[in-house]
């Protein structure tokens, strides 16, 4: 039986990306969303190379604009190097336009003090299989395992997933990426509002990492903050079966439908 190809977001050409189905808005037509560019945007950061053995600490995306659905031009530059601190710009452009950026702050490996955090989470086996975003979101490749909330269900949440597809054609997910496009399921999972009256949209992604996740399935526990005043903020623990290893946090535009 011959193996399905694993679906992808962008096929690359050069400097270009030329996105496929995968990476279009559900919010805009022509536009391309939000995991589809925070997930370029850390494979970009990721072919910069270090002088030494260094780790991922904080990992900063903005979305400065709509990208069109349309190729995608990616740049990446060192903005600092050094032996023990490294920092890493990239950014995307369509047509002569920056539409979203994105900065990592790497760190020297060292054997240091270990500092335990408590693992609360179910693993995955304990968990009934999901349908959080549809069967064909992904291209049909994304496995979840709800412990509590929902997409539409106001309220924190907490959810298994497992990637299975590639971002960039030909090149398998590394964990810093699994980890980004995590950190995008924020304010959805998290959400306080009602999605029928108000929209939610993420402006940003931080994660702050002590560790790569380990193995394929990871989990995002989040929750949304608001003062009522148009911004919100989604707070994220993201773990792997040996307990939390990052915080995320989005900021989120608060903003009436119609």
């Amino acid at each position: 039986m011959t193996e399905r190809p694993a679906p992808f977001f962008y096929a690359a050409d050069g400097d270009a990306f030329t996105p496929t189905g995968l990476a279009a808005s559900p919010w805009e037509r022509g536009k391309q969303n939000g995991v589809a560019l925070g997930g370029l945007l850390t494979h970009l950061v990721e072919q910069v190379p270090a002088t030494v053995a260094m780790t991922t600490a904080r990992l900063t995306i903005d979305i400065l604009s709509a990208a069109d659905f349309a190729p995608t031009i990616g740049r990446a530059r060192t903005v600092r190097e050094g032996r023990r601190i490294q920092m890493v710009e990239a950014e995307l452009l369509t047509g002569d336009r920056v539409v979203a950026r994105a900065t990592a702050l790497r760190v020297r490996k060292a054997d240091t003090p270990m500092i335990a955090t408590p693992n609360p989470y179910p693993p995955p086996e304990d968990v009934a299989p999901s349908d959080f975003m549809g069967d064909r979101a992904f291209g049909g490749s994304m496995e979840t395992r709800l412990v509590r909330g929902g997409l539409r269900t106001r309220g924190p949440g907490t959810l298994w997933v497992r990637f299975a597809h590639e971002h960039v054609k030909g090149v398998a997910l590394s964990p810093l990426l699994r980890t980004a496009i995590l950190g995008d399921f924020g304010g959805g999972l998290g959400s306080e509002v009602d999605s029928e009256v108000w929209t939610y949209a993420n402006l940003d992604i931080a994660v702050h990492l002590v560790r790569e996740p380990v193995g394929e399935w990871l989990l995002i526990d989040a929750r949304t903050a608001s003062a009522g005043q148009g911004v919100g903020r989604s707070d994220m623990v993201l773990a792997d079966r040996d307990g939390p290893f990052a915080r995320a946090h989005q900021t989120l535009f608060i903003a009436a439908r119609g």
